[in-house]
């Protein structure tokens, strides 16, 4: 491991308090079960209607997939702020934004695969993840992930290249599973690989043969997980040395709850072998009460930026330095823009990291109590609103369009953009994901899920946005 001198610098960013309250209960439930919509601080958003807005700064401070059921529709009672298309879904979406000179290499895309995608939903109530087919809207696998088939997993994040899912136990330990056959080990050597096919397959953990490896940890409050891009190997068209960032909170014991007296701990994972390459302990860190480290998010350089529950401060750590610092502000959700700026859901605002300001809009979205974020391909954030998602301009802060889901009330906790530009909203506590179509608005519905609570980049959409888009100079 490289011996790590770490700074910490606190940014002058206003404290921003959370969203939601407790996990456990209340209105932020990190327990998988239905809440309801919670509040706000009013100093630091404004409940607002869908309509144009400036922007206000503050200064520093189965088996097959047949299980559940499809459906499509489209959803004209969108609230729009400029005229829409409506229509049927014309398939995947490949307009890859700003990518300029970034093409198709002749072996492969190097921006996203285009041959598969697939979004990884956490089934918080059985200890399994679902793998669904983005495209066709199906499951088409479901996993334990740990060996003792507990755990509770909820953050879940994809490699560049998709071709593997890292999962992140809530009781600590981490999971890689490889997303086709073809990357899989055939452990028996019975000339076929033994896998799930759908959500009524789920095999033992050992005798699942798409498990690439799982590693423990001592603690039991572990959530935040983010792959790195790796580098590009020109010759192979792959992408080489993956790592995975992810971190926990301890106590005082070196067990869980974390407690404020041992601060927090940031690993950094070989992604080919599960091994703890990088150990950094922030004992300074205020690891915010009880669960700690709450979400995580890859910039284009691979920096990881931490939010830590009810502290309500982020962590940035460098990629290629280990070096931190600390900035006050943050809330449910996390995810970083193709401008390397840091976005938090739930009334979304975003971190400037070269003004070290935070931004958001005069007239925000209605909070649901508790959401993630993710950018679309035309520069829009997504995050769930009252009812629904909605999203605002990335970059002028203009509140866009509101998109209501079916079930309406609730909250959609976790929302993620696949790499064909596609928004994914999971209902939180129930049983389904809802595909948007980000140019008509048209939602297609996958419903078989057990207790899903799932935000971060569970479709890998976030690292491809950032690679393939990242800002000039």
């Amino acid at each position: 491991m490289r011996t790590v001198t770490a700074r910490t610098a606190i940014a002058l960013a206003f404290l921003v308090t959370p969203a939601c309250g407790d996990d456990t209960a209340g209105t932020a439930s990190d327990s998988g079960g239905a809440t309801s919509a919670g509040s706000q601080d009013a100093s630091s958003s404004s409940a607002g209607s869908n309509s144009g807005s400036s922007s206000t700064t503050t200064d520093p401070a189965s088996g097959s997939g047949t299980l559940g059921e499809t459906t499509s529709t489209s959803d004209a009672s969108a609230t729009t702020n400029e005229t829409s298309e409506t229509g049927v879904d014309s398939g995947p979406k490949f307009d890859v934004g700003e990518m300029g000179d970034i093409g198709v290499d002749e072996c492969q895309a190097k921006c996203g695969n285009t041959d598969w995608s697939y979004v990884w939903i956490a089934n918080s109530a059985e200890n399994t993840i679902s793998k669904i087919d983005t495209r066709d809207v199906i499951e088409v696998g479901r996993y334990y992930t740990r060996p003792d088939t507990q755990g509770n997993p909820s953050r879940t994040s994809v490699s560049i290249d998709a071709k593997a899912v890292a999962v992140a136990n809530r009781s600590g330990g981490i999971t890689k599973i490889w997303a086709r056959d073809e990357y899989c080990d055939d452990k028996n050597n019975n000339g076929v690989i033994d896998t799930s096919t759908g959500a009524n397959d789920v095999r033992p953990f050992d005798q699942e043969e798409c498990i690439a490896w799982h590693t423990p940890f001592p603690a039991t409050t572990q959530r935040p997980i983010a792959w790195t891009s790796g580098v590009y190997n020109e010759e192979t068209c792959e992408y080489d040395d993956q790592k995975i960032w992810t971190a926990a909170g301890l106590g005082s014991g070196g067990t869980w709850p974390c407690d404020g007296t041992d601060g927090i701990y940031v690993y950094l994972l070989d992604g080919e072998t599960g091994a703890v390459e990088e150990e950094i302990h922030m004992p300074e860190v205020d690891c915010g009460g009880t669960f700690g480290p709450y979400g995580a998010a890859v910039d284009f350089k691979n920096d990881v930026w931490i939010y830590i529950w009810s502290a309500g401060k982020i962590v940035h750590v460098e990629f290629d330095t280990l070096n931190y610092e600390v900035i006050n502000g943050g809330s449910y959700g996390i995810t970083v823009d193709t401008l390397g700026r840091v976005w938090v859901g739930d009334y979304p605002r975003r971190y400037d990291p070269q003004q070290g300001i935070w931004e958001q809009p005069n007239n925000n979205l209605p909070g649901a109590g508790g959401a993630g974020i993710a950018e679309d391909l035309q520069g829009r954030m997504w995050t769930a609103t009252q009812g629904g998602v909605g999203w605002v301009d990335r970059d002028s802060l203009v509140v866009g369009d509101t998109v209501p889901l079916p079930e309406g009330n609730g909250i959609y906790r976790g929302i993620g953009v696949d790499v064909d530009g596609y928004i994914w909203a999971v209902y939180l506590g129930g049983t389904t994901a809802h595909r948007i179509d980000p140019d008509t608005y048209e939602i297609s519905t996958y419903t078989g899920l057990n207790s899903p609570y799932t935000y971060s980049d569970m479709a890998g959409g976030q690292i491809n946005n950032v690679v393939c888009n990242p800002p000039n100079g």
